[in-house]
Protein backbone atom coordinates (compact mmCIF):
# COMPACT_ATOMS: atom_id res chain seq x y z
CA UNK A 1 0.00 0.00 0.00
CA UNK A 2 1.32 3.04 -1.07
CA UNK A 3 1.37 5.17 2.44
CA UNK A 4 2.58 8.95 2.93
CA UNK A 5 3.87 10.91 5.66
CA UNK A 6 2.92 14.02 6.60
CA UNK A 7 4.25 16.36 9.01
CA UNK A 8 3.47 19.64 10.28
CA UNK A 9 5.70 20.99 13.23
CA UNK A 10 4.49 24.22 15.47
CA UNK A 11 5.75 25.95 18.33
CA UNK A 12 3.88 23.59 20.49
CA UNK A 13 3.93 20.43 19.05
CA UNK A 14 4.70 18.15 15.60
CA UNK A 15 2.12 16.40 14.47
CA UNK A 16 2.18 13.74 12.07
CA UNK A 17 0.16 11.51 10.12
CA UNK A 18 0.29 8.40 8.13
CA UNK A 19 -2.39 8.04 5.04
CA UNK A 20 -3.05 6.58 1.75
CA UNK A 21 -3.08 8.91 -1.22
CA UNK A 22 -6.35 10.92 -1.00
CA UNK A 23 -7.77 8.86 1.60
CA UNK A 24 -7.87 7.66 4.81
CA UNK A 25 -6.02 8.34 8.08
CA UNK A 26 -3.71 4.78 8.83
CA UNK A 27 -1.95 6.42 11.88
CA UNK A 28 -1.48 9.58 14.10
CA UNK A 29 0.81 10.64 16.76
CA UNK A 30 2.50 13.81 18.48
CA UNK A 31 5.95 14.22 19.67
CA UNK A 32 7.98 17.31 20.63
CA UNK A 33 8.03 20.96 18.66
CA UNK A 34 10.89 20.54 15.90
CA UNK A 35 12.23 24.04 14.52
CA UNK A 36 13.41 24.79 11.49
CA UNK A 37 16.03 26.71 13.31
CA UNK A 38 18.77 24.52 12.81
CA UNK A 39 21.98 27.18 13.36
CA UNK A 40 23.86 24.56 15.74
CA UNK A 41 25.16 21.51 16.25
CA UNK A 42 23.31 21.43 19.17
CA UNK A 43 20.15 22.11 17.51
CA UNK A 44 20.42 19.46 14.52
CA UNK A 45 21.86 16.97 17.18
CA UNK A 46 18.23 18.06 18.82
CA UNK A 47 16.10 17.59 15.72
CA UNK A 48 17.53 14.15 15.05
CA UNK A 49 16.37 12.55 17.71
CA UNK A 50 13.22 13.81 17.68
CA UNK A 51 12.86 12.56 13.79
CA UNK A 52 14.34 9.37 15.18
CA UNK A 53 11.51 8.74 17.50
CA UNK A 54 8.57 10.31 15.38
CA UNK A 55 10.67 7.22 12.98
CA UNK A 56 10.36 4.50 15.33
CA UNK A 57 6.38 5.53 16.15
CA UNK A 58 5.60 5.84 12.06
CA UNK A 59 7.49 2.33 12.12
CA UNK A 60 5.14 0.68 13.95
CA UNK A 61 1.89 1.52 10.99
CA UNK A 62 3.33 1.20 8.32
CA UNK A 63 6.22 2.45 5.96
CA UNK A 64 5.68 5.83 3.95
CA UNK A 65 6.90 5.84 0.37
CA UNK A 66 6.82 9.79 0.73
CA UNK A 67 7.27 12.92 3.14
CA UNK A 68 5.89 16.13 3.13
CA UNK A 69 6.91 18.14 6.21
CA UNK A 70 5.56 21.65 6.79
CA UNK A 71 8.66 22.59 9.58
CA UNK A 72 8.21 26.40 11.75
CA UNK A 73 10.84 28.58 11.44
CA UNK A 74 12.57 26.98 8.00
CA UNK A 75 12.79 28.78 5.00
CA UNK A 76 13.14 26.75 1.75
CA UNK A 77 16.09 26.68 -0.46
CA UNK A 78 18.73 27.39 2.15
CA UNK A 79 21.53 25.29 3.80
CA UNK A 80 18.57 24.28 7.08
CA UNK A 81 16.41 22.98 4.33
CA UNK A 82 18.74 20.44 3.03
CA UNK A 83 19.48 19.30 6.42
CA UNK A 84 16.06 19.08 7.79
CA UNK A 85 15.62 17.01 4.35
CA UNK A 86 18.76 14.58 4.92
CA UNK A 87 17.87 14.15 8.81
CA UNK A 88 14.77 12.61 7.53
CA UNK A 89 15.70 10.56 5.19
CA UNK A 90 18.72 8.84 7.03
CA UNK A 91 15.38 8.46 9.69
CA UNK A 92 13.00 6.86 7.27
CA UNK A 93 15.28 4.85 4.64
CA UNK A 94 13.95 7.35 1.98
CA UNK A 95 15.73 8.69 -1.23
CA UNK A 96 15.41 12.76 -0.62
CA UNK A 97 13.71 13.37 -3.69
CA UNK A 98 10.64 11.78 -2.06
CA UNK A 99 11.12 14.22 0.71
CA UNK A 100 9.65 17.78 0.14
CA UNK A 101 10.35 20.34 3.05
CA UNK A 102 9.13 23.59 3.58
CA UNK A 103 7.92 26.34 6.01
CA UNK A 104 4.51 24.96 7.92
CA UNK A 105 2.77 27.61 6.50
CA UNK A 106 3.25 26.57 2.97
CA UNK A 107 1.28 23.31 3.89
CA UNK A 108 -1.32 25.11 5.88
CA UNK A 109 -2.01 27.51 3.05
CA UNK A 110 -2.57 24.18 0.60
CA UNK A 111 -4.93 23.01 3.22
CA UNK A 112 -7.11 25.54 2.58
CA UNK A 113 -6.47 27.46 -1.11
CA UNK A 114 -5.17 27.12 -4.39
CA UNK A 115 -1.83 29.25 -4.99
CA UNK A 116 -2.84 32.66 -5.26
CA UNK A 117 -6.47 31.93 -3.99
CA UNK A 118 -6.71 33.36 -0.73
CA UNK A 119 -4.89 34.83 2.98
CA UNK A 120 -3.73 32.87 5.67
CA UNK A 121 -3.96 34.06 9.31
CA UNK A 122 -2.28 31.70 11.77
CA UNK A 123 -2.48 32.15 15.42
CA UNK A 124 -1.12 29.65 17.36
CA UNK A 125 1.96 30.03 19.49
CA UNK A 126 3.17 32.59 16.99
CA UNK A 127 1.21 34.72 14.63
CA UNK A 128 2.00 35.38 10.65
CA UNK A 129 -0.11 36.42 7.57
CA UNK A 130 1.00 34.41 4.13
CA UNK A 131 0.14 34.78 0.97
CA UNK A 132 1.35 32.32 -1.62
CA UNK A 133 0.96 33.29 -5.29
CA UNK A 134 0.24 31.00 -8.70
CA UNK A 135 4.16 31.37 -9.07
CA UNK A 136 5.10 30.00 -5.57
CA UNK A 137 6.24 33.20 -4.35
CA UNK A 138 6.13 33.70 -0.77
CA UNK A 139 4.79 36.97 0.87
CA UNK A 140 4.80 37.10 4.82
CA UNK A 141 3.61 39.78 7.36
CA UNK A 142 4.42 39.25 10.98
CA UNK A 143 6.12 36.63 12.20
CA UNK A 144 8.99 38.02 12.97
CA UNK A 145 9.12 35.56 16.80
CA UNK A 146 7.84 36.86 20.19
CA UNK A 147 10.77 38.94 20.93
CA UNK A 148 9.94 41.52 18.34
CA UNK A 149 5.95 40.91 18.25
CA UNK A 150 3.81 38.09 17.10
CA UNK A 151 0.88 39.99 17.78
CA UNK A 152 -2.70 37.60 18.80
CA UNK A 153 -0.25 34.63 19.20
CA UNK A 154 -0.86 32.50 21.79
CA UNK A 155 2.58 33.53 23.32
CA UNK A 156 1.02 37.28 22.65
CA UNK A 157 -2.31 36.23 24.85
CA UNK A 158 -0.65 34.78 27.48
CA UNK A 159 1.93 37.33 28.07
CA UNK A 160 -0.71 40.12 28.50
CA UNK A 161 -2.98 37.85 31.07
CA UNK A 162 0.25 37.90 32.78
CA UNK A 163 1.30 41.27 32.73
CA UNK A 164 -2.50 42.48 33.66
CA UNK A 165 -2.72 40.16 36.53
CA UNK A 166 1.02 40.88 37.84
CA UNK A 167 0.54 44.63 37.50
CA UNK A 168 -3.49 44.51 39.38
CA UNK A 169 -1.40 42.18 42.05
CA UNK A 170 1.02 45.16 42.66
CA UNK A 171 -1.06 47.69 42.86
CA UNK A 172 -3.82 46.10 45.15
CA UNK A 173 -1.82 42.94 46.84
CA UNK A 174 -5.03 40.02 46.22
CA UNK A 175 -6.64 41.58 43.24
CA UNK A 176 -4.49 40.42 40.38
CA UNK A 177 -4.93 36.60 41.58
CA UNK A 178 -8.35 36.70 43.01
CA UNK A 179 -9.99 37.39 39.57
CA UNK A 180 -11.21 34.64 37.21
CA UNK A 181 -8.60 35.51 34.97
CA UNK A 182 -6.01 34.97 37.89
CA UNK A 183 -7.35 32.33 39.29
CA UNK A 184 -7.62 30.04 35.96
CA UNK A 185 -3.84 31.46 35.27
CA UNK A 186 -2.26 30.30 38.71
CA UNK A 187 -4.14 27.01 37.92
CA UNK A 188 -1.97 26.21 35.06
CA UNK A 189 1.33 27.87 36.38
CA UNK A 190 0.88 25.73 39.38
CA UNK A 191 0.78 28.40 42.28
CA UNK A 192 0.82 32.37 42.48
CA UNK A 193 4.58 32.75 43.81
CA UNK A 194 6.94 34.66 41.74
CA UNK A 195 9.33 31.73 42.19
CA UNK A 196 7.02 29.21 40.52
CA UNK A 197 6.02 32.03 38.26
CA UNK A 198 9.63 33.10 37.42
CA UNK A 199 10.29 28.82 36.80
CA UNK A 200 7.31 28.37 34.51
CA UNK A 201 8.38 31.59 32.14
CA UNK A 202 11.95 31.81 31.84
CA UNK A 203 12.51 27.83 32.81
CA UNK A 204 10.46 26.71 29.52
CA UNK A 205 10.38 27.94 25.88
CA UNK A 206 7.61 30.15 23.63
CA UNK A 207 5.72 26.72 23.46
CA UNK A 208 5.55 26.34 27.29
CA UNK A 209 4.41 30.21 28.23
CA UNK A 210 2.19 30.03 24.79
CA UNK A 211 0.01 26.91 26.25
CA UNK A 212 -0.77 29.82 29.22
CA UNK A 213 -3.48 31.19 26.60
CA UNK A 214 -5.95 28.47 26.75
CA UNK A 215 -6.04 29.44 30.52
CA UNK A 216 -7.09 32.83 29.28
CA UNK A 217 -9.52 31.63 27.21
CA UNK A 218 -11.12 29.45 30.37
CA UNK A 219 -11.43 32.78 31.70
CA UNK A 220 -12.95 34.74 28.87
CA UNK A 221 -15.58 31.21 28.81
CA UNK A 222 -16.64 32.73 32.36
CA UNK A 223 -17.23 36.18 31.27
CA UNK A 224 -13.69 37.59 33.18
CA UNK A 225 -13.11 41.49 31.60
CA UNK A 226 -9.95 41.24 31.35
CA UNK A 227 -9.36 38.31 29.08
CA UNK A 228 -12.18 39.56 27.26
CA UNK A 229 -10.55 42.75 26.03
CA UNK A 230 -6.80 40.69 25.93
CA UNK A 231 -8.68 38.17 23.42
CA UNK A 232 -10.47 40.95 21.45
CA UNK A 233 -7.26 42.42 21.60
CA UNK A 234 -5.78 39.86 19.59
CA UNK A 235 -8.18 39.66 17.15
CA UNK A 236 -7.48 43.06 16.02
CA UNK A 237 -3.71 42.47 15.83
CA UNK A 238 -4.59 39.41 13.60
CA UNK A 239 -6.93 41.46 11.26
CA UNK A 240 -3.82 43.92 11.16
CA UNK A 241 -2.19 41.14 9.68
CA UNK A 242 -4.52 40.47 7.43
CA UNK A 243 -5.35 44.10 6.29
CA UNK A 244 -1.49 44.43 5.54
CA UNK A 245 -1.81 41.59 3.12
CA UNK A 246 -5.28 42.35 1.39
CA UNK A 247 -3.70 46.10 0.46
CA UNK A 248 -0.83 44.02 -1.15
CA UNK A 249 -2.50 41.37 -2.92
CA UNK A 250 -5.81 42.95 -2.81
CA UNK A 251 -9.26 41.46 -1.27
CA UNK A 252 -9.29 38.26 -1.45
CA UNK A 253 -10.97 35.01 1.08
CA UNK A 254 -9.33 35.06 4.37
CA UNK A 255 -8.73 31.82 6.01
CA UNK A 256 -8.03 32.65 10.30
CA UNK A 257 -6.73 29.33 11.62
CA UNK A 258 -4.50 27.99 14.39
CA UNK A 259 -5.37 27.23 18.45
CA UNK A 260 -5.16 30.57 19.33
CA UNK A 261 -7.76 31.74 17.31
CA UNK A 262 -10.26 29.49 18.46
CA UNK A 263 -9.97 30.34 22.32
CA UNK A 264 -13.23 32.13 22.29
CA UNK A 265 -15.62 33.58 19.70
CA UNK A 266 -14.55 36.79 20.51
CA UNK A 267 -11.02 36.59 18.75
CA UNK A 268 -12.84 36.13 15.43
CA UNK A 269 -15.80 38.54 15.76
CA UNK A 270 -13.09 41.18 16.37
CA UNK A 271 -10.86 39.99 13.66
CA UNK A 272 -13.91 40.21 11.29
CA UNK A 273 -14.97 43.81 12.92
CA UNK A 274 -11.29 45.04 11.69
CA UNK A 275 -10.56 43.91 8.22
CA UNK A 276 -10.65 46.66 5.86
CA UNK A 277 -12.50 44.75 3.29
CA UNK A 278 -16.10 42.81 2.82
CA UNK A 279 -14.09 39.25 2.33
CA UNK A 280 -15.00 35.88 3.14
CA UNK A 281 -13.65 34.41 6.35
CA UNK A 282 -13.22 30.72 6.24
CA UNK A 283 -12.61 29.74 10.49
CA UNK A 284 -12.95 26.24 10.44
CA UNK A 285 -9.90 24.37 11.25
CA UNK A 286 -8.21 21.91 8.73
CA UNK A 287 -5.15 18.67 9.01
CA UNK A 288 -2.66 20.02 7.12
CA UNK A 289 -0.75 16.94 8.72
CA UNK A 290 -3.22 14.87 6.83
CA UNK A 291 -3.24 16.48 3.83
CA UNK A 292 0.52 16.66 3.52
CA UNK A 293 0.48 13.09 4.04
CA UNK A 294 -2.49 12.53 1.19
CA UNK A 295 -0.18 14.20 -1.04
CA UNK A 296 3.26 12.95 0.20
CA UNK A 297 1.38 9.04 -0.96
CA UNK A 298 1.87 10.50 -4.14
CA UNK A 299 5.63 11.30 -4.09
CA UNK A 300 6.70 8.03 -4.57
CA UNK A 301 5.27 8.34 -8.11
CA UNK A 302 7.73 10.92 -9.50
Amino acid sequence: MALGLGIDAGGTATRWRLAEPGGACVAQGTVEPLTGHLFSPAAEERARRIVGEMAQAVAKAGRPLGIIAGITGLTRETPAEATMRGILADAFGLPQERIFVAEDMWIAYLSYFALGEGILVYSGTGSIGYYLSEDKQVIRVGGHGNLIDDGGSGFWIAREALKAVLRTEEEQPGAGWSTGLGTCLAEALGGTDWNVIRSFVYGGDRGKIGSLARAVGEAALKNDPTALGILRDAGMELARLANCLIKRVGPRPVALVGGSSRLHGIVADSFRKDLVAPVEVIASDLDAALTAARLAATLHKG
